[in-house]
């Protein structure tokens, strides 16, 4: 790889992180300046309690140091034809808001109408800087100059990617060790490893993120 590779969770506002994670007398407005003291980067999830918009998007980056990245996962429906026309400008709206914390964004292509593709490919032209990375496809099915998203047991390293996340449940040490080696071995530029037990993710990637400092990732 050459950039870091980037460690973070899927998503910051959970009730089970209250107490544990966050003091239990932390303000929910207060939780991501918490979570960025302590991890790098976060996985937004294209779900109620993360939901994104350009103001939205702007207090979190005031509430971040410009070193923090974020991962945007945005909502399949935006890739509807009924919704092309608005679908552009809103996202180039909403990357502008990041103010160049942003690492990528995360669309899911499982049942993805051909328009949905051709919006794609003009998407990733109207943002070069910004790798698009596609969730549900196997590695030897990925397009060409996207990025791509899969789960730790998938074969990923084969693939021709810009950027590659890979979702990782569990916080076993070896596993995450072999992961992050994995990792290291591949041709991508860049990646990021997204813990995703709504329990206990920032303790995994607490780990993760010791891991790979020791091996230099």
């Amino acid at each position: 790889m050459r950039r870091p590779l980037q460690i973070g969770a899927r998503g910051w506002r959970y009730k089970t992180w209250e107490g544990t994670f966050y003091d239990a007398d932390l303000p929910p407005e207060w939780q991501l300046s918490w979570y960025a003291n302590h991890l790098r980067t976060v996985l937004i999830p294209a779900d109620g309690p993360h939901r994104m918009d350009p103001d939205q998007v702007r207090s979190w980056v005031e509430d971040t140091d410009p070193e923090f990245r974020f991962i945007a996962e945005i909502d399949q429906a935006r890739l509807h034809p009924d919704n092309s026309a608005e679908t552009l400008p809103s996202l180039e709206a909403l990357v502008a808001a990041f103010d160049g914390q942003l690492d990528a964004l995360v669309f899911d292509v499982k049942d993805t109408p051909p328009a949905g593709w051709l919006f794609l490919e003009v998407l990733r032209s109207a943002l070069p800087d910004i790798p698009v990375c596609l969730e549900g496809l196997p590695a030897h099915e990925l397009p060409q100059g996207f990025g791509g998203c899969w789960c730790a047991g998938e074969d990923f390293s084969s693939a021709d990617s810009p950027y590659t996340i890979v979702y990782q449940s569990e916080g076993d040490l070896a596993a995450v060790r072999t992961l992050i080696e994995t990792m290291q071995e591949t041709s991508i530029e860049a990646g990021a490893i997204i813990f995703t037990d709504p329990d206990r993710a920032f303790d995994h990637a607490a780990k993760a993120r010791t891991i790979a400092d020791l091996l230099d990732a």
